[in-house]
């Protein structure tokens, strides 16, 4: 079977420079105008006029109010149309029932934009909505939301409290009020923000968006996401394994661990809580991706040292025991009662500062050490251990853990970059821990998509438009009629009455989109569609027993090319949203019993086709 890399398509990659382009107005827009500011302080449009002018935005500004003559200096006009150019973005803070005719007003006078922070809207209002952005060509933020920011022009089209600070991360939200807060943390760390949207409604622009708006905008070196669904889920796992193999996707999703499972094959970073994203984005942002999952630890408090060993093993991390010439080494800057005995290195509680920097430098150039956590309790009787975290020169992974600071975590500056600091040993773990699997599944072979020359995806797509032309429209395929759509993707039927117990099944997820499913013996394992064909080994490998060809060997090849012919079946046909096959052999080369469910795709808005 040959194979084609992975990659976008020729036209997909095309279409993602345009949605990037349609991008521009909102996220580098070089004229804003506010509607609905109002004179009177403690209003979302006031707060948003306020922050765009505190920010210090480069671009024009222009402020729409017909009942006041001026705002904070700026003249206002009665009507949008009245505006001497078309402006880039329209932020939109005006009553529910006026959204609609402000709307298309903007679309008149060329607007490119729309960022709509009302709420209220009912489901008609939404569709009105959308349908004047798509007659005019405008895209849209919201609505229901919080605004947009890009600190790095001085715009803050949002009515947060605090200042954002410039900086590396891209930040989207649902939840407006905790992106707030996270902003607010990323800033006072110094990780700062490279653009946020809260996007509230979605009717438009989603999570898919902004990823692949920080995948080219030379800026953010790392992406969060805090919102509960991703837009076009197809599209959103697709993009976050793209994005994520350039920079760290991060997102909050407290769920089943099966769930998890399926974040870390987009390689997505998962956390359980608001606390742990941050200081897993603190790690994130600021330090290498470690190569592997051994980490040394260096502390001048020993039960404290234990409790970071503990931490590590429990998140599947491995402690480096040290040996060789880097033990011998370590003993004579070590006063602890164990020094470099079961792993972590109890430097002593009055190590010096100069032996605590030499003791980090000698694990950091230790091949075998991945990473390092570095536990410090400053004493009377102790060098300054912060500042040998500080100055000491470390080429991998560093996380420090200050016991007595009262932040949960901070910033420190470092000799290669700036180091986070946490304040208890747990956070440290779990961060590089995060980081580590996230090195994992990067170094991952991706493997190949399959090209199937003997299949006829066209012959596929008649026949499911004619089981779809029929009444109910939608419904399980008749045997058949399941048999012949198979057929097209070189898929063979056999005797139901040879089943094995090994099950191939595609199911649709609202996060992920399809899915296939192995299953042997009542063990089941689930991957990503489309699957290349390292994703199907690995599908193969998961599932104990498995399948083997007379006389042993590998995971059959005949196993994996069923698999990669029903992902490409489910790829090709999104009509298709149940698949259960019964296979007749234990290597998978027949089929004996298939089930195929269709229904009718949801009308969908072709502007949206475009953009999403």
């Amino acid at each position: 079977m040959s194979t084609a890399a992975l990659d976008l398509p020729a036209g997909a990659e095309r279409a993602g420079r345009a949605e990037n382009a349609s991008l521009r107005p909102v996220l580098a827009p070089e004229s804003v105008v506010v509607i609905g500011a109002s004179r009177r302080k403690g209003t979302a449009g006031r707060a948003i006029l306020d922050n765009i002018a505190a920010g210090g935005y480069v671009g024009r500004v222009y402020v729409v109010n017909r009942r006041a003559r001026q705002i904070r200096g700026e003249r206002c006009l009665t009507s949008v149309l009245d505006l001497p150019e078309p402006a880039d973005l329209a932020v939109i803070a005006v009553p529910a029932a006026a959204v609609l005719d402000v709307a298309e007003q903007c679309g008149q006078r060329g607007v490119r934009a729309l960022v709509v922070i009302t709420s209220g809207l009912d489901v008609a209002a939404c569709a009105d909505l959308l349908a004047v952005c798509r007659r005019h060509g405008m895209r849209l933020v919201g609505p229901d939301c919080f605004g947009v920011a890009v600190p790095g022009i001085g715009l803050d089209a949002t009515f947060a409290a605090s200042r954002l600070r410039p900086g590396t991360a891209g930040l989207v939200m649902q939840s407006g009020g905790l992106g707030f807060a996270l902003m607010d943390q990323l800033s006072r760390l110094g990780v700062g923000i490279s653009s946020f949207a809260s996007v509230g409604d979605k009717l438009d622009v989603s999570g898919n968006d902004l990823l692949m708006w920080w995948e080219h905008d030379g800026v953010t070196k790392v992406a969060v996401l805090y919102i509960e669904s991703f837009g076009n889920p197809r599209k959103f796992a697709r993009t976050a394994r793209r994005v994520g193999a350039a920079i760290p996707v991060l997102t909050s999703y407290a769920g089943r661990a099966d769930r998890e499972a399926l974040f870390e094959q987009t390689g997505v970073i998962t956390t359980s809580g608001f606390g742990e994203l941050i200081e897993a984005t603190a790690l994130l942002a600021t330090q290498p991706v470690p190569a592997g999952r051994t980490v040394a630890i260096v502390s001048n408090v020993g039960s404290a040292g234990r409790l970071a060993a503990d931490a590590c093993t429990d998140r599947g991390l491995t402690v480096y025991r040290p040996h060789g010439p880097t033990r011998r080494r370590l003993r004579t800057l070590t006063r602890g009662p164990n020094p470099v005995g079961s792993g972590p290195v109890d430097t002593g509680t009055t190590v010096s500062e100069q032996n605590y920097r030499q003791c980090l430098e000698l694990l950091a150039a230790d091949d075998e050490v991945d990473a390092i956590i570095a536990v410090v309790l400053p004493t009377g009787a102790t060098g300054d251990l912060v500042s040998a975290i500080v100055h000491a020169d470390v080429r991998i992974p560093l996380a420090a853990v200050v016991l007595n600071q009262p932040e949960s975590v901070r910033l420190l500056p470092g000799r290669q970059s700036r180091i986070p600091a946490y304040s208890y040993p747990e956070a440290a773990a779990g961060a590089l821990a995060r980081a580590a699997g996230y090195g994992a599944w990067r170094a991952q072979p991706r493997g190949q998509l399959p090209d199937l020359p003997d299949i006829n995806p066209e012959q596929a797509r008649t026949l499911v438009r004619e089981f779809l032309r029929q009444p109910p429209a939608g419904g399980w395929l008749p045997p058949p009629a399941a048999a012949d759509l198979l057929h097209c993707y070189g898929i063979t039927p056999g005797d139901p009455a040879d089943g094995t117990g090994v099950i191939v099944r595609v199911t649709a997820d609202h996060v992920f989109g399809p899915l296939l499913v192995l299953g042997i013996g009542g063990t089941e394992s689930a991957r990503l569609i489309p699957l290349t064909n390292a994703d199907a080994d690995l599908l193969i490998q998961s599932v104990r027993p498995v399948p083997r060809r007379p006389g042993g060997g590998g995971p059959a090849a005949e196993l994996r090319d069923l698999l990669l012919r029903v992902s490409r079946l489910a790829d090709d046909l999104p009509e298709v949203t149940d698949v259960g096959l019964d296979l007749a052999d234990s290597d998978g080369t027949v089929v004996t019993n298939a089930r195929i469910k269709l229904e009718l795709l949801r009308a969908q808005d072709p502007f949206l086709g475009k953009l999403r």
